[in-house]
């Protein structure tokens, strides 16, 4: 007896990705690419790629306040070249996802690293502030390339790869803030603060080449989609970019001054309207009915809050690190020292990608390590709020963040993943990032707003139950994500991603590469009624 074939279902090769076999995926004019054929070294690029982004992002900010004294402005003016670096990559990001969302991702991250190193020169070769502002700017335009790196390595790695290799890339974010720290500490105690800058573009340089020599021509089996919405990423921009400035702001503002209000309300009415316009989009930047599938919709609300935890607890133990011992609780590290203090969040998020991997399918997919790393999180924090007397206390908890923003983060790309067609891949994380640093920037504020709440009339430093109510505010949002997060499907094996039903061949592929990942036990959360 032999099977009958199915003409619905081409035969299987070791080779070829299963949108290539049936053409399911692809849309009209896609050219086929095979996967990889090399595809560990394609994971190392674009890993390499992720974790410059990260240490670059977090390079300025131990090097604020050498900046700020060699430039005879503030520390509140030169704060701004953090604030800068959020909103540029904030609001490019979705833009970035859409261009690419097509057959040119190489070229889109090509550029993207080449706009990341034309800034680190720019800052690098600065002799006044402004020119730092701008190449610090610039350099924001790292934060939207991760989607880029996710959505290749979907086209191009081994559907047995697939898995081990998202969750691999989804942690580089926290792993490069944890190697990020240190760099920057040891520059800012042995060089100038230049130096940092330089190093920034050696780093992306190599990353370029990496890319150029690595990442195929045409890294992407999809076609272009049609025009960019530009109108769209404009408006976007302008709603997101005053709401992060109030966030940023608000505290040396006045939470209710005009301006304040004024942003949160010019921001709100963009925003609205940019729904309203992406609703009625025939090539809208971010596709929004995929966003209401229910594993994108809870990896997005736990993006807001996961970025609120993680963002929040490193800006309070930068805080009580370096505050004086005069006032009784802090350590007066030195940059250097809060590096070292910083570094064991790297250790962390590499362990945690190694744990996923075993972790996922005996806790129940992608909702299990969701639920496991925003417990770590939350016990890290609740566990800082009870104590914190020691630099090795708050080494720990560091170390805990990491394996719980690690297995968060992890899971996060794989329930989108799933979820969406191949050709919304980078549309669809480009967003959950976005969402991400905004939660992060909410976190930051509320917590600096918590320390300024405990602090004395005349007094510079907040009293010690501030750190304590911040931290104790960050783990209750913690166990709020938790909460949301058990309304996921608990099955560890990868289910049905909720598609439109005008595209029952888009749903049986996906289908079919879900039991993929599954048979080799490197499992993505993907389960969701259809």
């Amino acid at each position: 007896m032999h099977a009958k074939p199915n003409p619905a279902r081409p035969a299987r090769t070791d080779r070829t990705r299963p949108d290539e076999r049936s053409g399911a995926h692809q849309q009209p004019g896609a050219v086929a690419a095979p996967a990889h054929p090399r595809p560990g070294l394609l994971l190392g690029v674009l890993i390499y790629c992720g974790l410059v982004i990260a240490v670059i992002g977090t390079l300025g900010t131990p090097l604020i306040p050498l900046i700020a004294d060699a430039q005879h402005v503030s520390l509140s003016d030169a704060q701004w070249l953090l604030t800068l670096t959020l909103l540029t990559g904030a609001a490019s990001t979705p833009l970035i996802g859409r261009l690419g969302d097509g057959p040119h991702r190489r070229t889109v991250l090509l550029a993207g690293l080449g706009t990341v190193a034309v800034g680190s020169l720019l800052s690098a070769t600065a002799n006044g502030f402004t020119q730092l502002l701008v190449g610090r700017g610039l350099m924001g335009v790292g934060v939207g390339l991760m989607p880029l790196a996710l959505a290749i390595a979907r086209d191009l790695l081994p559907p047995r790869q697939l898995a081990a290799g998202i969750g691999a890339l989804s942690i580089t974010v926290a792993t490069g803030a944890g190697l990020g720290y240190p760099l920057s500490g040891l520059i800012a105690e042995s060089f100038d603060y230049h130096a940092g800058f330089w190093v920034a573009a050696v780093l992306t340089a190599a990353a370029m080449a990496a890319v150029l020599a690595v990442v195929p021509g045409r890294a992407s089996t999809r076609a272009a989609r049609g025009p960019v919405d530009l109108v769209g990423a404009l408006l976007f921009a302008a709603g997101l970019s005053p709401l992060l400035v109030a966030l940023s702001e608000g505290e040396s503002w006045g939470w209710t001054s005009p301006r304040v209000l004024a942003l949160f309300g010019a921001g709100i009415v963009c925003l609205a309207g940019w729904v309203m316009l992406e609703l009625h989009s025939t090539h809208p930047l971010v596709e929004l009915k995929y966003l209401a599938a229910r594993p994108v919709l809870i990896a997005d609300v736990c993006a807001v809050l996961a970025g609120f935890g993680m963002f929040n607890a490193m800006t309070l133990i930068n805080r009580l690190a370096q505050a004086p011992t005069s006032t009784g609780y802090g350590f007066g590290a030195s940059p250097a020292v809060l590096g070292l203090v910083i570094l064991p969040l790297a250790v962390g998020t590499v362990l945690a990608s190694r744990w996923s991997r075993w972790l996922g399918p005996r806790t129940g997919g992608g909702r299990g390590l969701l639920l496991v790393g925003l417990a770590a999180v939350a016990l890290a924090e609740f566990g800082l709020a009870v104590r914190h007397d020691h630099l090795v206390e708050l080494g720990g908890a560091t170390f805990l963040f990491g394996v719980g923003i690690g297995l968060a983060f992890a899971a996060m790309p794989g329930l989108i993943i799933g979820s969406v067609p191949p050709h919304e891949t980078g549309s669809a994380t480009s967003f959950n990032q976005v969402l991400r640093t905004a939660g992060g920037s909410v976190g930051s504020a509320l917590g600096a707003a918590m320390l300024a709440a405990h602090t004395p009339a005349g007094a510079t430093e907040p009293s010690n139950g501030g750190y304590t109510a911040a931290f104790g505010i960050a783990g209750g949002v913690c166990v709020l994500a938790m909460l949301t997060a058990l309304a996921l499907p608990s099955s560890p094996r990868a289910g049905e991603p909720q598609v439109p039903a005008a595209r029952p061949a888009e749903l049986a592929t996906l289908q079919e590469e879900a039991a993929d990942s599954a048979a080799s036990g490197l499992v993505m959360a993907q389960d969701v009624e259809p």
